[in-house]
């Protein structure tokens, strides 16, 4: 069980597979358990390293501030006690964000960007729906259990048409969300960091490959701010997949998985 010590926390990670690295960083409140979906068809060909981020799973909890560019100098921690000086990076929604300002910060350490689900932040930011920042917010208050809560957010997390024909592939998501349910202090606290997201004035600064993924249902994340990444950042490559919600990676898996493996194989 690998931990290493950093920014004052300790930091869970794991390694799969051979190959070139490829850094993987979760969303806002889930674990690296979140990546079962994936690690398994990335690992065939990439060194996967994924972790939990600072608030969740085996990783810290301090109960003080929480800022992306702090999230961000974790993730470069965690590269640094794998061994690794320069990684692919693949970013979902939170996970999105700090890939962004880990690309900004330390350039030498980034090989290629892929942001799913994500946004720059910012002026152009596209705001989720008033219901759904409210259903957000009240997490942290809620008298309901982890898996309560967890279907209770499943209609803006996932299409409605994949909740009602593949109920069983999101039961098996929640049950891994609620192995280590995050406490709501510390998703306060990320939800606080992600609030305060900005980059739209640097992203044209991002010189390495990047694919840009989304699904064009995304009620947490509208489809709009994937189009702004992609058309900010300098020869952004773009994959929409049509009909998905915020969970693309369960709705849409072995599509995104290969385009993944294409866009990584053709660098």
């Amino acid at each position: 069980m690998p931990i290493t010590k950093a920014n004052g926390i300790d930091l869970y990670y794991e390694v799969h597979g051979e190959g070139e690295p490829l850094l993987l960083i979760m969303g806002l409140s889930l674990t690296s358990r979140s990546w079962f979906r994936s690690i398994l068809a990335l690992s065939e060909q990439y060194k996967v390293i994924v972790f939990d981020n600072r608030g969740v799973g085996l990783s810290g909890k301090p109960n003080s501030p929480y800022s992306i560019e702090l999230m961000a100098e974790d993730a470069r921690a965690v590269l640094d006690a794998a061994g690794v000086e320069s990684s692919h990076v693949y970013g979902i929604s939170m996970g999105g964000m700090i890939a962004q300002r880990l690309a900004l910060k330390y350039p030498e350490r980034i090989k290629s960007l892929i942001l799913g689900c994500t946004t720059s932040g910012g002026e152009e930011h596209v705001q989720p729906s008033a219901d759904v920042s409210m259903l957000m917010l009240s997490r942290a208050s809620s008298t309901a259990t982890p898996e309560e809560m967890a279907w209770a957010t499943s209609p803006i997390l996932y299409s409605q048409s994949f909740i009602e024909n593949h109920r069983d592939q999101v039961a098996e998501d929640i049950q891994k969300r609620i192995e280590i349910p995050v406490l709501p202090y510390a998703y306060m606290l990320q939800l606080q960091a992600c609030l305060a997201h900005d980059t739209y004035n640097e992203i044209d600064q991002i010189k390495v490959p990047v694919l840009v993924i989304h699904g064009d249902a995304d009620k947490l994340v509208p489809y709009d701010n994937g189009v702004t990444l992609a058309e900010k950042i300098p020869n952004a490559e773009f994959l929409t997949i049509n009909g998905a919600g915020h969970i693309y990676v369960t709705e849409a898996n072995d599509i995104v998985n290969n385009r993944v493996l294409e866009f990584l194989n053709n660098l």
